[in-house]
């Protein structure tokens, strides 16, 4: 029995530990859970064979051919995703049984290529000032237009809209004003010269904006504003993917004007005709004032604002197809967008089509594209200068008119009521009709040869032809009765442009051990030409009598047997006129650029372009323009420290001078016209007779404008790149600028183009980029900031660059002069307002005399600067520049699980914007409607203001241009707010898709200001800079959109 205890024992004691030993991992399986997930990269494609590893074991797998995986894991544990090429991740679970993780490119592993003129290059050896946008970047924004997209993501780059109505065009500047001719950048397509509106913001994968010399010289004289590269999205092999957008936008007014209503209307036009008459006791008061005991004669309050505006809505649809194998890829979309926009008479309708192909055989590389667009613009007939005006005293639609609107020269009771004289816009819409229709094609063709692998040639093509039609009809109405149209009126204008350029380009590309050199060389040849025709044809004809021995003329309807019709051929029978024109334009260039890199730590680069020119005389029809620039990757130095937050650190200088002919515009041949404009008619009896002259005056010394451009910066990156950036010092002159020189009218001929001036442009830029992933939070935050100052060095001495006059011939509120700002504010200093006759009376010069004769009390008073004892022209000032000082901008994307969140903040500050709108509308000088505001206009019960008073024909001229008109111009704005949400890979395919998105968004949601304007950011002309004068306001959007991938 002893025995048998001792080994039930024994066995007992094995048992156990045999139980023991089985319970471990039973109880290690029963605290562990399935993950699963989906690994892919920046643009959302899927990796295959990325490790997926349960860090601090060997547990791990990778992921399949749809970038999936499943693996058994601790609930607790962090995984270690990671795939060649690509920055690793860690990610603690902390429970979650779903991981989707998303890699973006190593930069140190591979480093990014980015595009450049002529070629391709490692970011790493950049010595120029570049920077980069990404397709996930442009497609935040709800927009038709890539250079709308492109606002506020680059550092140095200035996006302006001209309006809130659909078609407005858009301009981009790249640091700053350059020239007082055209300072739009040259825009790459693939490599080919090109028209970035022809390009659908969809269809771009990336955007590099060359910003100074040494990037941008290699285009010479075309690239002088800079150079804008855009790389459209390739075919890939394997299976033919289909992409499927679509959007729609809810827009509506995000500001408008209070104006007056008709009470308010009565009340202030009272107080205009009151005052008037306190000083001129021949001044009598208009009907509509008296009439019905001073109430309102007509019943009407009609509110002009609302009547034309409305709800605006556009729709975008956008399909892409992709495809291709190894030896052959294929790129197709097509985009359709239809906007109405929140203006009655204003839609526009745009088609882009887009066909790029590749392929590659033994040694040649093929490329083709080519891209149509389609565009059909209808933009408002009428005034809003007229729509802000109208009187609300009249109604919309008079059943008493002949046409059945309602017209300023109404009756009351058989009384006249003299209102003031302006157009009902709804007649106007409603009888006149404008649409705009460009048709544009690009083709481009290229052929490379690699006949070694350091050693290639390409050879191109590349077509580019706009056809322009614009048609016009007016009917026979009355919008107002004193300037009736008499005659239904058609009008047709027809433009066709076409540019085509041949270029070839030889690359070598080599390394020598720790030495890499690249040349290339290559010569260009583009011809240009532009014909112009016009049509009008008037519903009248001229009846000619002899009267008491006389001849008389009279005119009659002729032609036209439909009024409504909008041809030329209806026309038939009535008065024609018609002008045509054109020119022809030639261009050869000469190109090289040398690149040479040590132990990928010292860089060197040197270009040179010769550019010829049909545009300037014999003397000086060519132009060289070199560059040179170094780099230092101090990073890649033995001395530099390795534990350290710093992982990426380059120094580069640049220099380079490039050239500009924008300004000359281009020379049109003479032409015939029945018009004596500047002697081309002649006059025989008081009559114009027929004629043709050449009005240009030849200089054959004409030269280039050229710009030197130097350039300070630092690339940067910490913590293993998770922040990166650059920082720029820039010091750009202008010289030789090519300026109009205003003659006499009695020379006989156009203005001559002439070379004087010099400007400068400097300022600091700073872009930082944050991005990292935390707990399966991935998020990315971007600051821009750049600065700028503006000065012109030199000036002609003899002319003044006035901005336009904006009250008949007067009221220019800028002049551009040596050691001021381009289109600097000459203002006179508003200085309150007189609180008594007495006080004005006694504003007085050193002799007594009155500085201000017509002023009374409720006047504005203005300064006499230079104290010469009068106050005149003399005494405007400089009061500040429409060139914003500092410009930043804030955007932040993160993704969680399937959600996903942007937005966008933009500013502006440090400086001025001159509102030529309260100068008609706060001016109550004038018969017509007012802003609200002035109904706290100055009077002996209401001196606490700083509105002056109401008085008709303003003796004081409270209206002249002054500081009273002129507001601080800073603004902070949330651009765009988008939220989206991705169907899991798993119920996508489920329906048959490879993904699929939802989102929601808004664009220009709030803005912060103190400017009481329509909106404190708007493009203007160069010599307009920070003038506000009738812009159509702004659109305030929102957006639901869907995008599929099959």
């Amino acid at each position: 029995m002893g025995k048998i205890k001792k080994y039930s024992l024994m066995q007992r004691v094995i048992l156990l530990t045999l139980l023991f030993v089985c319970l471990v991992p039973l109880s290690s399986l029963a605290q562990t859970i399935q993950l699963t997930g989906t690994v892919t990269d920046t643009k959302g494609e899927t990796l295959i064979g990325a490790s997926v590893l349960e860090k601090g074991t060997t547990n791990g797998c990778i992921t399949d051919i749809d970038g999936n995986f499943t693996l058994t894991v601790a609930p607790n544990a962090t995984m270690v995703i990671s795939y060649v090429g690509y920055v690793a991740q860690e990610v603690p679970l902390k429970g979650q049984k779903v991981l989707n993780v998303t890699l973006k490119d190593d930069t140190e592993m591979l480093d990014e290529v980015v595009v450049v003129g002529y070629g391709t290059m490692k970011k790493s050896d950049m010595t120029g000032a570049i920077s980069s946008v990404k397709s996930e970047d442009l497609m935040k924004r709800a927009t038709t237009s890539a250079t709308e997209a492109l606002q506020g993501k680059i550092a140095g780059v200035s996006v302006l809209k001209s309006g809130g109505n659909a078609g407005a065009s858009i301009s981009v500047k790249i640091r700053g004003i350059k020239t007082m001719g055209d300072n739009e950048p040259l825009y790459i397509i693939d490599g080919y010269p090109g028209d970035i509106n022809t390009i659908n913001p969809q269809d771009i994968e990336s955007m590099e904006i060359l910003k100074d010399g040494a990037a941008a010289a290699i285009y010479g004289s075309v690239a002088a504003n800079g150079v804008v590269i855009v790389s459209t999205k390739n075919g890939k092999a394997g299976e033919m993917k289909i992409s499927f957008n679509t959007y729609m936008t809810v827009n509506s007014v995000a500001k408008k004007f209070e104006m007056l209503d008709a009470d308010g209307y009565m009340k202030v036009h009272n107080m205009m005709y009151e005052n008037a008459m306190a000083n001129d006791p021949n001044q009598k008061k208009q009907a509509y004032l008296t009439v019905k005991d001073g109430k309102n004669p007509t019943g009407a309050d009609t509110d002009w604002q609302d009547e034309m505006l409305r709800t605006g809505i556009a729709q975008n649809y956008y399909v892409n197809i992709i495809g291709g194998s190894e030896v052959a890829k294929y790129s197709l979309s097509y985009g359709h967008a239809d906007e109405k926009g929140i203006f009655k008479g204003n839609s526009y309708i745009q088609d882009n089509a887009r066909l790029k192909l590749n392929a590659h055989k033994y040694i040649f590389d093929f490329d083709a594209g080519l891209n149509f667009k389609v565009t059909q613009s209808k933009q408002p007939q009428y005034s809003l200068k007229e729509m802000y005006s109208m009187s609300p005293l009249v109604p919309v639609y008079d059943e008493n008119q002949t046409y059945g609107y309602g017209l300023t020269d109404m009756s009351v009771d058989g009384v006249k009521l003299g209102l003031p004289t302006n157009r009902n816009v709804m007649a106007d819409d409603h009888y006149k009709t404008r649409k705009y229709t460009g048709y544009d094609i690009t083709g481009n063709i290229g052929l490379t040869m690699k006949f070694a692998s350091w050693l290639t040639f390409k050879t191109s093509y590349t077509y580019n032809g706009y056809y322009y039609n614009d048609r016009y009809h007016r009917a026979k109405y009355e919008a107002n009765a004193q300037e009736p149209s008499l005659y239904p009126y058609n009008y047709e204008y027809n433009s066709y442009y076409y540019q085509q350029t041949f270029e070839n380009v030889l690359t070598f590309m080599k390394n020598f051990g720790k030495h890499s050199i690249t040349a290339m060389i290559g010569n260009s040849v583009i011809s240009t030409r532009q014909d112009k025709s016009s049509v009008s044809v008037e519903g009248k004809k001229t009846e000619y009598d002899v009267v008491d021995g006389g001849l008389s003329s009279s005119e009659v309807p002729g032609g036209f047997f439909d009024p409504t019709s909008p041809t030329i051929d209806a026309g038939i029978g009535g008065t024609f006129t018609g002008t045509g024109t054109f020119y022809d334009y030639n261009r050869a260039s000469f190109f090289g650029r040398f690149n040479y890199s040590y132990a990928s730590r010292y860089l060197l680069q040197v270009t040179v372009r010769s550019d010829g020119s049909s545009k300037f005389g014999k003397n000086n029809r060519w132009g060289t323009f070199p560059s040179v620039a170094v780099g230092w990757r101090i990073s890649e130095e033995d001395f530099f420290p390795k534990n350290t937050p710093i992982s990426n650190l380059k120094f580069r200088a640049s220099w380079g001078r490039l050239g500009s002919e924008s300004a000359l515009g281009y020379y049109y041949a003479p032409t015939m016209t029945s018009s004596n404009t500047q002697g081309m008619s002649y006059l025989q009896g008081g009559n114009p007779w027929s004629g043709m002259s050449n009005l240009y005056l030849v200089n054959d010394d004409l030269r280039w404008e050229t710009t030197d451009t130097k350039n300070i910066g630092f690339d940067f990156g910490l913590f293993n790149n998770k922040l990166n950036g650059s920082i720029n010092y820039y010091y750009n002159t202008t010289e030789d600028l090519l300026i109009e020189k205003v003659m006499a009218p009695s020379a006989g001929i156009y203005n001559p183009t002439v070379n004087v001036g010099k400007m400068v442009n400097k300022g600091f830029e700073l872009e930082l980029n944050y991005g990292d992933n935390v707990n399966g939070f991935e998020y990315n935050v971007g600051l821009n900031l750049s600065t700028i100052k503006n000065e012109m060095l030199k000036a002609d001495p003899n002319q003044i660059l006035y901005g336009s006059a904006w009250k008949g011939d007067g009221h220019a509120v800028t002049q551009t002069l040596k050691g001021y700002p381009v289109a600097g504010f000459w203002l006179y200093q508003a200085d309150g307002l007189f609180q008594s006759d007495a006080e004005a009376a006694a504003y007085v010069n050193s002799k007594g005399e009155r500085l201000q004769p017509n002023a009374y009390a409720g006047d504005v008073r203005f300064v006499d600067t230079n104290g010469d004892g009068s106050i005149d022209s003399s005494d405007k000032v400089y009061s500040g520049s429409g060139i914003p000082k500092v410009e930043a901008n804030l955007s932040f994307s993160g993704a969680y699980k399937n959600f996903d969140l942007s937005f966008q903040f933009g500013s502006a500050w440090g400086h001025k914007l001159y509102n030529v709108n309260r100068l008609y509308y706060e001016g109550m000088d004038a018969g017509r409607n007012f802003f609200k505001t002035t109904l706290d206009a100055w009077t002996p019960q209401n001196t606490h203001t700083d509105m002056p008073r109401a008085v008709l024909n303003d003796l004081n001229q409270n209206t002249r241009e002054s500081t009273r008109f002129l507001e601080n111009g800073n603004f902070v704005r949330l651009r765009q707010l988008q939220l989206g949400y991705s169907l899991s890979r798993t119920i996508a395919k489920k329906i048959y898709l490879e993904k699929c998105r939802l989102y929601v968004s808004g664009e220009n949601l709030f803005t912060i200001t103190k400017y009481s304007g329509i909106d404190p950011e708007f493009s203007s002309s160069i010599l307009n800079t920070g003038v506000d004068s009738f812009v159509y306001p702004f659109t305030r959007s929102f957006v639901v959109g869907l995008q599929v991938t099959f």
